[in-house]
């Protein structure tokens, strides 16, 4: 099968950015949208795409051994108010939702929602604090500039191709909902921007930040902990049908009080292809592969990209020097750590991305499965949950 060419314009790809091997020591990216329970909107069943059948999701991606609710049964949920039309009456006031999640809400995006603070900002869009004017709650909202060169994506029951970015946001809707992903709850178009509504996480930052501010140099426990939601998060878009293709430190948000950490910013993905993709690559951490035909796929650059997370967060430093380096020399362990993380690291960071571990692998790896680190996770972020609805009275 051809590979599938990218259409985004690069710079040389034999130069290697800043992006893609980040120093740790640079000043951190401001937080991006972060998120609140979905439970907690009244309006959910407004804000669920209908995207298409199950049979999108890529044969063989789902792994029986997912903590995660099995996702074969995607079919759209129910709405909780079936004779729902595009009106909801709010006290005096009428709030307009789109009918269909999968089109833009109908209505002018200054009349729902006022701007607060710019949080963040990355080479497709501008994130800014928000806030819903009549349920007042608070929300995330990214400002995308209409541009030439914008991607579109066709998706199953869309009768129109959608902005990549946002088309990646619906197939990550269908139920069950991951909970290591900050989902998007609506979205507008206007003559010369798109405007997507996300969640809001409080307090947050991103990991990036918190690994040199937050963490102790080789703290495993601490690692293993966070990076079991972060390859949780992963597994999640391979099994959608989603290549994040910018899986890094900075792409990932954590509740600074419960330690849930969820993954942001699909501006770079793209819908998965077994067959790979060929040219320019989009997003920030490129495996070696890439370098050598231009080549690449997106279950092993995602497992290179997870590695090195990995290895950054329990270092506090990036695993390679330069460009060179990382294709011509090997990984240093400068410091002493656990036998098992170092053959995890190894083991995504192999340079024949046929060697390279699966995600399935990496979550079955000895070092995970030491002090079941999924019962921790899952006891970390169900107490913070109950935290949150005492905190709202319910």
């Amino acid at each position: 099968m051809a590979l599938r060419d990218s259409v985004d314009p690069q710079t040389d790809p034999t130069i290697l950015d800043s992006g893609a091997l980040q120093d740790l020591t640079d000043p951190p990216e401001d937080p991006q949208p972060g998120s609140s329970d979905p439970d907690r909107d009244p309006d959910a069943s407004k804000r669920t795409p209908v995207v298409g059948a199950s049979s999108f999701v890529p044969a063989g991606r789902q792994d029986p051994a997912d903590p995660l609710p099995d996702p074969s049964g995607l079919e759209p949920a129910a709405p909780r108010f079936p004779g729902a039309s595009k009106h909801r009456r709010i006290g005096d006031r009428t709030r307009f939702r789109a009918a269909c999640f999968t089109d833009p809400t109908p209505v002018p995006f200054d009349e729902i929602y006022e701007v607060g603070r710019k949080i963040g900002e990355g080479g497709f869009g501008t994130v800014y604090e928000g806030i819903s004017k009549f349920l007042r709650e608070q929300v995330a909202i990214k400002i995308i500039p209409k541009r030439d060169g914008d991607r579109f994506i066709e998706i199953p029951g869309c009768s129109k191709p959608l902005l990549a970015e946002v088309a990646l946001n619906l197939l990550l809707k269908r139920p069950p909902l991951s909970p290591y992903i900050v989902h998007m709850l609506e979205w507008f178009e206007e003559d010369d921007r798109f405007i997507l509504i996300l969640e809001y996480l409080q307090p947050c930052k991103d990991l990036l930040r918190f690994t040199l501010n937050n963490m102790q140099l080789l703290d495993e426990s601490q690692t293993r902990r966070l990076m079991y939601q972060a390859v949780l998060a992963a597994k999640h878009c391979l099994d959608r049908g989603v290549f994040h293709r910018d899986i890094k430190l900075n792409n990932f948000l954590i509740n600074t009080k419960t330690n849930q950490v969820k993954l942001i910013d699909f501006g770079c993905g793209d819908l998965f292809i077994s067959s790979g993709y060929l040219g320019a690559f989009t997003g920030g951490v490129r495996p070696p592969e890439y370098y050598v035909n231009f080549k690449y796929e997106a279950g092993p650059t995602t497992v290179w990209s997870l590695g090195f997370m990995m290895y950054s967060m329990v270092y506090k430093r990036q695993p390679f020097k330069s460009l060179k380096d990382m294709m011509h020399g090997s990984l240093r362990f400068k410091h002493k750590i656990s036998p098992e993380l170092q053959d995890l690291i190894n083991r995504c960071m192999t340079h024949d991305p046929t060697e390279r571990a699966t995600i399935e692998e990496i979550l079955q790896h000895e070092w995970f499965q030491q002090g079941q680190v999924s019962g921790v996770a899952q006891d970390q972020l169900e107490t913070g949950r109950i935290r949150q609805l005492r905190r709202e009275g319910r």
